[in-house]
């Protein structure tokens, strides 16, 4: 990159990126978990507390010994819950004891999966699922209360209480085929929590999906599974750091077109709802965190709705990331042909990307932009499948609904100021799209700025109120049947229809016909907006016929490994 082009990269993100806080979106600090901070240890788990900290001072010279401590005092606390299944002491000890037996695993890479393991008298195997794919010899196993979590993208720490070992599955193997579920990063992570049965001195873990099971069988007794819905994200996101795309693809969307993509946060599961979010400029599926944090806390929404988030270069031009999305449907489609129609959440540009799955264009949008149909043009065939494809398209019928937040849908007036023009000129356009400018000699482009500069508009440009495309596409109507809502930031100066979020006006967020609108006190950033998931969570009940929550689910404190979901 030229010097004078890195010079006003800097000061764009300086201009975009400025904040009052510079609190990491995540944060992690790892400590030694402890049964009891109190010098008076309780007489009822005296015995199991000194087995444990002798365990814990021989785990780095002596982990077969560690383990077959963990394993003795485990055994007792399930002998003691099948006694007494109210005895939250022996619950205590026994989802400690079986943490301890996962750090000591994990500080020793071992592998106890592939095939029963000994450890003094005892033998620890695991008892198979049915998942698909579903192998633990391929994950390292993160013990969750030896983890505090903050950040400002995790204020709250959404948890169950209830019997197991909280963990976090990360995949060994950044080639893992992805058969589990498909994160942000390179490599899978996902909460798991599990569970110890004995028979004699074999102890069988089973591994459950806390999103998918509430409750097990234990020492003859039915508890609550215990739950962390939190840290997993957390582990993600201070391991990958996804958030470092979001300026690097809008500035050379090209160089990272493979990150164009359906993303899973859950294994697939065709009885449950596909809630598809999607970001917005400069952005990433990062943003979606808090959302993504509260809607975990609803039990509901954590039954019905299955994640799924569309991650894509904000610097191509929307009506092109749109097409991009639809074929990512279209492969789902392909893929899942039985899935349920999908509710569709969009924030910024997510939510104009989002407005194109719901409207036919036929040749009205074409047709403003060039004198031929496309049979006629001298595109090449592949050019023309791309052009026509962007600009002609039916509204898709497998989204069922749609939340637009903080939607530009009549452009906003940033992309024509200096900020807006300074970021189009620094865009570098992707060679795909460098080319077939070179070679539209039918188009009619209205975009003088566009002409003048001798490409085709980026992201910024189409962002424009005066943009030919916002204007092509804005009085075009939304499909019959499908409702729609709408959330609109105010940070403070006036109320509607005067009032914006501080990047996107009311008028232009606002959409005649929704079935909902709803103004949040807030900048740019609703979707992060306390009311307005609250608002995201009131809709996706609705959706699945489910009555509304009073109030917001309980969770626990951020830094801590405790914490109660409402159920």
């Amino acid at each position: 990159m030229p010097p004078c082009r890195q010079f006003l990269v800097l000061i764009l993100a300086g201009i975009l990126l400025s904040g009052p806080s510079c609190t990491p979106i995540a944060a992690l600090r790892e400590t030694r978990a402890r049964l009891t901070d109190s010098t008076k240890v309780d007489v009822r788990i005296k015995s199991a507390n000194e087995a444990l900290d002798e365990a814990h001072r021989c785990a780095k010279k002596d982990p077969q010994r560690a383990i077959q401590r963990c394993l003795s005092v485990l055994k007792d606390s399930q002998d003691r819950l099948q006694r007494d299944a109210g005895d939250k002491e022996a619950l205590r000890v026994y989802n400690y004891a079986l943490q301890r037996v996962f750090a000591v695993i994990r500080m020793h890479k071992m592998d106890p999966w592939s095939q029963p393991a000994k450890f003094g008298d005892f033998t620890l195997s695991h008892t198979s699922i049915s998942r698909p794919n579903w192998n633990p010899s391929l994950y390292e196993f993160l013990p969750d209360d030896q983890l505090e979590v903050g950040g400002k993208y995790l204020k709250e720490r959404v948890t169950r209480a209830g019997v197991g070992a909280t963990l976090v599955a990360i995949s060994k193997s950044a080639d893992l085929d992805p058969g589990e579920a498909i994160t942000m990063g390179a490599r899978i992570y996902y909460g798991v929590t599990a569970v110890a049965r004995f028979k004699g001195n074999t102890c069988e873990i089973q591994f459950y999906d806390p999103l998918d099971t509430d409750d097990v069988k234990v020492a003859g007794h039915t508890f609550d599974l215990a739950a962390d819905y939190t840290t997993p994200i957390a582990v993600l996101l201070t391991r990958e750091k996804p958030e470092r795309l979001g300026l690097r693809r809008l500035i050379d969307p090209g160089r990272y077109a493979d990150t164009a993509r359906l993303i899973r946060m859950r294994p697939y599961d065709p009885q449950r709802v596909p809630l598809v979010l999607v970001h917005g400029l400069m952005d990433t599926p990062a943003t979606w965190t808090p959302m993504l944090n509260a809607l975990r806390a609803d039990p509901v929404i954590r039954k019905k709705y299955q994640v799924w988030m569309y991650s894509y270069p904000s610097g191509y031009p929307y009506p092109y990331s749109a097409e991009l999305l639809r074929q990512e449907f279209d492969k789902a489609a392909k893929t899942y042909p039985n899935h349920k129609p999908m509710v569709y959440v969009g924030h910024s540009m997510g939510g104009v990307i989002g407005r194109l799955m719901l409207i036919d264009t036929h040749n009205d949008v074409w047709n403003k932009f060039f004198r031929v149909p496309p049979e006629k043009t001298r595109l090449s065939a592949e050019d023309r499948a791309l052009v026509a494809n962007t600009l002609i398209f039916s509204h898709r019928q497998d989204v069922d609904r749609a939340i637009f937040i903080s939607a530009p849908h009549r452009g906003s007036k940033l992309a024509m100021g200096w900020v807006g023009r300074l970021g189009s000129r620094l865009v570098k356009a992707p060679a795909n799209l460098v080319a077939l400018a070179g070679t539209i000699t039918d188009v009619l482009l209205l975009d003088e700025t566009s002409l003048q500069m001798g490409r085709l508009p980026n992201s910024i440009d189409t962002l424009s109120p005066a943009n030919p495309f916002v204007k092509a596409t804005m009085d075009l109507p939304m499909t019959p049947g499908v409702p729609y809502h709408t959330i609109c930031g105010n940070r403070g100066r006036g109320g509607p229809p005067t009032c914006s979020d501080g990047v996107v006006p009311y008028t232009s967020s606002h959409l005649d016909g929704a079935e909902s609108e709803l103004i949040v006190p807030s900048n740019h950033g609703a979707h992060q907006n306390p009311q307005g998931i609250q608002e995201v969570r009131r809709i996706l009940r609705k959706h699945v016929g489910a009555p509304p929550a009073e109030t917001p689910p309980q969770t626990g404190e951020a830094g801590s490994s405790q914490g109660q979901v409402s159920r």
